[in-house]
């Protein structure tokens, strides 16, 4: 079971990653208005500490299956 969370939380770190890319390329974009790269520049960086969050569950997941 907890093999499976492991993987699980991967794939969860892996779409945060992927949305803090997508949002930091719009919070650099010049075309966006200011208030919306704002807006970006914060979700990228929400989605980056998720992504890291996960990470960590992930790497907790996979020790305790280790350890059975």
């Amino acid at each position: 079971m907890d093999a499976i969370k492991a993987g699980v939380e991967k794939v969860k770190e892996s779409v945060q990653g992927k949305k803090a890319d997508e949002k930091a390329e719009k919070a650099n974009d010049p075309r966006e208005k200011p208030s919306d790269r704002v807006d970006a520049a914060f979700e990228s960086g929400k989605a980056k500490i998720k992504e890291q969050e996960h990470a960590g569950k992930a790497e907790y997941a996979k020790e305790k299956h280790a350890h059975h």
